[in-house]
C-alpha cells in the first residue's frame, strides 16, 4: 500500500520538474500573450484585380483598396525576419495603363518648329509622333530654359534634349566661325557603354546633316594626350572620366559649348566626384537662359539635366555653376512607380545557387535574354563562373573589368551571341535594352534609385510586354528596404528615395563607376572583404 503512494508521489514529482522545465525555456514569456488581430480579407474579392498578390491570400492587396488614416497597414514582409519566413513571395502588378491622355495640339514633331531636314530624318526612321515626355520638356528646351528631366527609364529623354539641340546647331554653325576642337554640343555621361550608346543615335541623325559628331570614351586617354586629334568638331559625346582629363590639358576647348547635356546626372553628384565634375563645368559658360533669337549666336550655355532619379544634393552640386532657380522641371506622373510585374522571394543566402539554376535554366532555353545583378564586381565574377560551370553561357560587366576586357562584352549580349549578362550597378543606368524580358536581382541593391534604375532594364517603349523583374531578398537590411518598397505600394505612392546601407556601402559595394581613375589602371576594389567560392554571399 505504501509503495503505491510512494509511486504517486514520484509521479506527480516528475510532472512538476517537466512543468518546471517548460516555464523556463528560452524566449518564454509568463505574461498574458497579446492578442493576434486576425486580418480580414476585403468583402468581395473575386472579380478584384490583385496589385500585390501574396504567397498567403488574406495579405493581397487589390485595385481600389484603400487604407484609412488610423488603420494598420498588413505588409508580408513583417515576418520575413523569422527564418522560418524562406519559400514566402508575393508579387508587384502595376496598374493598367490606359492611354486616357489626350495630346492636345501637338501630335507631330512639326508642332515643335524644328527644323524640316531633321523631321525628314526621323521618318526615315519611323519616327512621326512624340511621346508624352517629348511634348512636356521639348518646347521648354526650344525656348532656351535649363531642365532638368526626370522620367521613367526607357521614356524617350535622349530624343528629349538631342532634337532640340541638333535643332539650334543647324543655326549657330552659320553664325559664327570657330578654330578646331572647339564643339558647339556636349553630353557627358557616367559609363562608357551609355556614352557609346547615345554616340550611335547622334551619328544616324547627324551624318544627313553634315554636323560633325565624335564619341570619346576611356581606355587610351594617354595615346590620345601623346597624339591628339585636331579637326572641326560639333557634337561631342564622351564619359567624364576622359572629357576631363582632356579639356584639363587644352585637347579641347569648351568655350564655344552652347548646349551641356549630363546624362544619368544623378551617378554624376557621387559625394566622390562632386570637386572634379564642378572644375569641369566651370568650364562652360552656362547662362540663366539662353537668348533663343535666330540672328545671334548665343553669349551662353544652355544646361540639361537627365535621370530617372535626380538627388536632392543638386543644389550642393551646382550652387556655384548654374542659377538652380533657372532650372526648370520635366516630370513624368510615372516617375518611381512600378511598371513591370515584380516577383520578391524571400530566399537564404545559400539557397540562392539552386534558386539561380531553377530561374536561369527556362529562360537559356528559350532564348530569352537575361539580366543578371549583383552589388560587387566580385559577386558577379562569381555569378559567371558558376553559371559557365553549369554548362550556361554568359557574359559579364563591371566598372573594375580592365578596359580591353570590357569593351565588347555588352555588345555581345546585345547582338544576341549571348543571352545572360550578369552585371553590377555598371549596367544598371541608360542602357538601351529593348530586347531584354527579365532582370535578375540575384543581391538586392543598397537603395531604392538602384532598384529603379535596374529595373528600367526591362519594360522600355519598343520592348516586349511580357516582362518581368525577380528580387533575392535574403538579409535583415534587404528585408527593411522591401517593406519599403511594399508599404509605398500599398498606400499608391511612388517608391520612396532612401539608402539603408549609409555607414556600411563604402565597405561592402562597388563604386559608382571609376569616373575619376586613370582608365588604362583601373584599380580592384581591395577593400573588398574576400568573396568565399562555395556559397555567395
Amino acid at each position: 500500500m505504501f509503495s503505491r503512494f510512494c509511486n504517486l508521489c514520484h509521479q506527480t514529482t516528475k510532472v512538476q520538474f517537466v512543468n518546471l522545465q517548460r516555464c523556463y525555456r528560452k524566449g518564454f514569456n509568463n505574461k498574458k500573450k497579446s492578442k493576434v488581430t486576425s486580418i480580414k480579407l476585403p468583402e468581395k474579392t473575386e472579380n478584384r484585380t490583385p496589385i500585390i498578390a501574396c504567397r498567403r491570400k488574406e495579405f493581397n492587396f487589390y485595385k481600389g483598396q484603400t487604407y484609412s488614416k488610423f488603420e494598420p497597414i498588413s505588409l508580408v514582409t513583417k515576418g520575413w525576419h523569422h527564418y522560418k519566413s524562406k519559400g514566402d513571395y508575393f508579387f508587384i502588378h502595376p496598374l493598367e495603363d490606359v492611354e486616357t491622355e489626350a495630346y492636345g495640339k501637338i501630335d507631330s514633331f512639326e508642332d515643335f518648329g524644328l527644323n524640316l531636314k531633321l523631321i525628314d530624318i526621323l521618318e526615315r526612321y519611323s519616327i512621326t509622333r512624340p511621346l508624352k515626355i517629348q511634348i512636356n520638356g521639348i518646347p521648354k528646351i526650344m525656348n532656351g530654359a535649363n531642365t532638368i528631366i526626370t522620367a521613367e527609364t526607357g521614356c524617350g529623354k535622349t530624343l528629349t534634349y538631342l532634337l532640340p539641340m541638333i535643332h539650334k546647331i543647324l543655326t549657330w554653325k552659320t553664325l559664327k566661325e570657330r578654330s578646331y576642337n572647339t564643339p558647339l554640343g556636349l553630353i557627358v555621361t557616367p559609363t562608357r557603354e551609355l556614352a557609346f550608346q547615345i554616340g550611335l543615335e547622334v551619328e544616324k541623325i547627324c551624318q544627313y546633316l553634315n554636323i560633325i559628331t565624335k564619341t570619346i570614351t576611356g581606355g587610351k586617354t594617354k595615346k590620345i594626350l601623346l597624339d591628339p586629334p585636331v579637326g572641326y568638331v560639333d557634337i561631342i559625346v564622351a564619359s567624364f572620366g576622359v572629357i576631363s582629363k582632356l579639356t584639363s590639358n587644352n585637347v579641347y576647348d569648351l568655350n564655344m559649348v552652347r548646349h551641356i547635356v549630363l546624362d544619368e546626372a544623378d551617378a554624376l553628384f557621387d559625394e566622390t566626384f562632386e570637386d572634379k565634375l564642378q572644375v569641369f563645368l566651370k568650364k562652360v559658360p552656362v547662362g540663366f537662359v539662353q537668348n533663343i533669337d535666330n540672328a545671334e549666336f548665343p553669349s551662353s550655355a544652355q544646361f540639361t539635366l537627365t535621370s530617372a532619379t535626380m538627388p536632392g544634393r543638386t543644389s550642393e552640386v551646382l550652387g556655384n555653376i548654374v542659377n538652380v532657380e533657372s532650372l526648370v522641371q520635366v516630370t513624368s506622373d510615372k516617375l518611381h512607380h512600378v511598371l513591370v510585374p515584380q516577383k520578391f522571394m524571400r530566399i537564404g543566402p545559400s539557397d540562392k545557387p539552386r534558386e539561380l539554376l531553377k530561374y536561369i535554366k527556362p529562360k537559356v532555353a528559350n532564348k530569352e535574354p537575361v539580366i543578371i545583378f549583383t552589388n560587387s564586381s566580385r559577386t558577379c565574377n562569381w555569378v559567371d563562373m558558376f553559371l559557365s560551370n553549369s554548362n550556361i553561357e554568359s557574359v559579364h560587366l563591371h566598372g573594375t573589368m580592365p578596359v580591353y576586357m570590357r569593351s565588347n562584352k555588352y555588345a555581345n549580349f546585345k547582338s544576341g551571341r549571348c543571352n545572360v549578362l550578369c552585371t553590377t550597378n555598371a549596367g544598371s543606368r541608360g542602357l538601351d535594352t529593348v530586347s531584354v524580358r527579365h532582370v535578375l536581382n540575384y543581391e538586392f541593391p543598397f537603395d531604392t534609385a538602384d532598384y529603379i534604375h535596374r529595373c528600367g532594364r526591362t519594360g522600355r517603349i519598343g520592348s516586349n510586354k511580357h516582362c518581368r523583374v525577380t528580387n533575392f531578398v535574403s538579409t535583415m537590411a534587404e528585408i527593411g528596404l522591401v517593406r519599403k518598397i511594399e508599404w509605398a505600394t500599398r498606400k499608391m505612392k511612388p517608391i520612396p528615395i532612401c539608402n539603408i546601407y549609409d555607414s556600411q556601402k563604402n565597405d561592402i559595394s562597388e563604386e559608382p563607376l571609376d569616373l575619376n581613375a586613370d582608365d588604362t589602371n583601373v584599380q580592384e576594389e581591395e577593400e573588398l572583404s574576400p568573396m568565399p567560392f562555395n556559397v555567395p554571399y
